[in-house]
């Protein structure tokens, strides 16, 4: 039986004047933020791939990615959250949506909708052309959270089943934070409620 917490949820929708709340103020609850673009109909996409690594986000300049127990837990969670919704293929050419996912091991702040640069030129964001030779760019129905706080996770879901533009469309965003300990460790327990949470509360995943 899975146990209820509280939890804090809000929208993925901020000004720049707004700041994430301090975590060590909501004894002990973490937060899911969602969102995803209303034009897109969810049940018309069934199969999904995910690439093998976490990307994992700090102060360096090269791409990097996440090893390690906690990185193999947050994949093979999400994946299992997947696979109650979609079907996973291995091979990008058979899937119709991607899921990647992101480590964030340092705080980093931007701001940006629609086709800011930084997702398509910062070194350690998923490249479009990862996902296949056509796509130029990354296109965002919705606004982007300005701030991730060392220690979240990011998951989006891209679309590849569109054929009629260039840019890659994002028709999924989550973003979990809160779920480290006191030693600055990933908390196993808050981390698969986190990603469970995300799911639970994205119904339109089907």
């Amino acid at each position: 039986m899975k146990r209820t917490i509280p939890i804090l949820l809000a929208a993925l929708a901020f000004t720049a004047c707004e700041k994430e709340p301090d975590t060590d103020k909501l004894d002990n609850q973490y937060m899911v933020y969602t969102d995803y673009d209303k034009n897109c109909d969810f049940g018309q996409l069934k199969t999904y791939y995910v690439p093998d690594s976490v990307l994992y986000i700090n102060s360096g300049e090269k791409k990097e990615f996440w090893k390690g127990s906690a990185a193999n837990t947050v994949r093979d969670e999400f994946i299992e959250n997947m696979n109650e919704r979609f079907i996973r293929v291995n091979n990008i050419e058979d899937a119709d949506i991607g899921l990647q996912l992101s480590y964030v091991a340092s705080t980093y702040t931007f701001a940006g909708y629609g086709n800011d640069p930084w997702w398509y030129s910062y070194p350690y964001y998923w490249n479009p052309g990862y996902w296949g030779g056509y796509w130029g760019s990354w296109y965002y129905p919705y606004p982007i959270v300005y701030s991730y706080t060392t220690g979240s996770i990011i998951a989006e879901i891209v679309n590849l089943s569109v054929t009629d533009t260039k840019k890659l469309p994002v028709v999924w965003s989550a973003y979990i934070s809160g779920i480290l300990n006191s030693n600055g460790q990933l908390n196993p327990e808050k981390t698969e409620e986190g990603i469970e949470q995300a799911f639970d509360q994205s119904p339109y995943l089907q």
